[in-house]
């Protein structure tokens, strides 16, 4: 039988994890309570936004805007990686970078180069691991502080602009989270350069009439849409985040609860076991003494 103190030792540990565990899925659900309404509400902005620029598009299909329509040859793609800056949560980073891996063997297939763009800690060190010599790796830390969220997406878009419009990049993609519920989301790859793939045909026959022009307008919004496209990616990988974590630690804490029950009831066990066999020897050494 095991020990009494090892095994009081063992139970507090365990009871040690789960107050651990328990205050991480309870702060996480807090976070979560806000992350999930920001990225809900900013979704449907950042849908219309985009469907507004695509109309506008339609108008003018002979508009030739690279930002927004892409470039016919595409040499060098930049990777936007949105990962989480710490662990605990679940199989979320696992998840990216599988996608990844495909998106990086589906690259480099069609001769591509890649330029990534690490966002969260967690992911950088497995795609140090994947670099080839001909490709660049750019790091982002305290990226997702959220009083400074919305400029740093800002700044970032800027970046990709200006690597794009120097010929440095040819297409921007991000690889991310798509938050569903704390239990359900999905990693998906979005273009953020090309903007949109072709001008689609248009049901909506309304005559508008924009001012200055459509190429001015594309030119004024469509780089303020990237800066909404990245804040997007960057909301929806927060709210996944600490789903993720929140279902991991509850699991967590469960696990906890079945160790304990289980544990006490063997720490029980051993010590009804100890006391009957004092007992034995007890009424052993007494009988002893009176046949004596």
């Amino acid at each position: 039988m095991a020990n009494l103190k090892e095994l009081r030792n063992k139970i507090g540990v365990v009871q040690s994890i789960r107050k651990v565990t328990e205050a991480m899925k309870l702060v996480a659900a807090a976070k979560l309570k806000k992350a999930e309404q920001k990225a809900e509400e900013f979704r449907e902005y950042a849908f219309e936004l985009s469907n507004m620029l695509a109309k506008i598009a339609r108008r003018s299909p002979d508009t030739n805007y690279e930002l927004f329509f892409g470039r016919r040859e595409v040499s060098t793609e930049m990777l936007l990686v949105f990962a989480s800056d710490k662990g605990l949560c679940g199989n979320f980073n696992y998840l990216v970078s599988k996608e990844v891996s495909g998106v990086i063997s589906g690259a480099r297939a069609a001769g591509r180069k890649l330029h990534f763009v690490c966002i969260g800690a967690k992911l950088f060190e497995f795609l140090k691991r994947r670099l080839r010599e001909d490709e660049v790796i750019d790091f982002m830390s305290d990226f997702y502080k959220s009083s400074e969220l919305f400029d740093n997406s800002r700044k970032l878009a800027e970046k990709i602009i200006k690597d794009f419009t120097s010929g440095r990049v040819d297409k921007v993609s991000v690889v991310g989270t798509k938050y569903i519920s704390p239990m359900h989301r999905v990693t998906e790859v979005r273009s953020v350069i090309p903007a949109i793939s072709a001008p689609e045909d248009d049901t909506d026959r309304t005559e508008t009439v924009f001012e200055p022009n459509i190429a001015d307008i594309l030119k004024e919004f469509v780089p303020y849409n990237i800066g909404i496209r990245i804040y997007q990616s960057a909301l929806e990988s927060v709210a996944g985040e600490q789903g993720s974590r929140m279902t991991s630690m509850d699991g967590a804490t469960r696990n906890a609860d079945e160790l304990l029950t289980a544990m006490t009831k063997k720490y029980n066990k051993t010590r009804q076991y100890n006391i009957t066999q004092e007992l034995v020897e007890v009424v052993a050494g007494a009988s002893a003494m009176m046949k004596g």
